[in-house]
């Protein structure tokens, strides 16, 4: 006698077995990162609006858009003197390849001021990459403080950091 076979007949098909409801695989991390790290940067953005806001408030009216060096030291929410801001390191940030910009600020009028310099990126031909703002506040008078400011953009090769504004409010 034969023995049975445990094979199905051609054109079966296995007994239906119900689905494994244990427990699903355990996630790894990464969507935290990302999330902390897109929070980051709405934070960076909120605040550099929020100072931008502030500062913007006093400068309707006057009318005047002469150059930065003209402007008296006294004046609330006018452009400062291009000597208040100093790029200090200008590189490549590590992992993202944004252009990122080390700035001290030094407050050469007679009042405590908030400070708002426009940093602009460029590559080594001179061609425009990103531009970013570097925030200060509350800078007492001949006090000097260092901040950072990092463009938006992945590049690559030499870059050049210039400081194409500065504003400054009487706190």
């Amino acid at each position: 006698m034969s023995q049975p076979s445990h094979a199905s007949p051609p054109g079966h098909y296995p007994p239906h077995q119900e689905p494994d409801w244990s427990r699903p695989p355990k996630k790894k991390g990464a969507g935290k990162i990302v999330g902390f790290g897109v929070v980051a940067i709405v934070v960076i953005i909120g605040g550099s609006v929020a100072f931008a806001l502030k500062t913007g408030e006093d400068k309707g009216g006057t009318g005047n858009d002469s150059p930065a060096s003209a402007s008296p030291a006294g004046d609330s929410g006018q452009k400062a003197a291009p000597r208040d801001a100093k790029v200090t390191s200008c590189g490549l940030a590590g992992f993202s390849k944004w252009p990122s910009a080390e700035v001290t600020v030094t407050n050469h009028s007679s009042e405590t001021s908030d400070y708002q310099v426009r940093i602009e990126f460029v590559d080594a031909g001179g061609g425009h990459i990103a531009e970013a703002v570097a925030n200060t506040t509350d800078l007492a008078p001949g006090d000097a403080v260092d901040t950072s400011a990092q463009g938006a953009e992945a590049a690559s090769g030499d870059i050049d950091c210039k400081v194409i504004e500065v504003l400054r409010k009487a706190s």
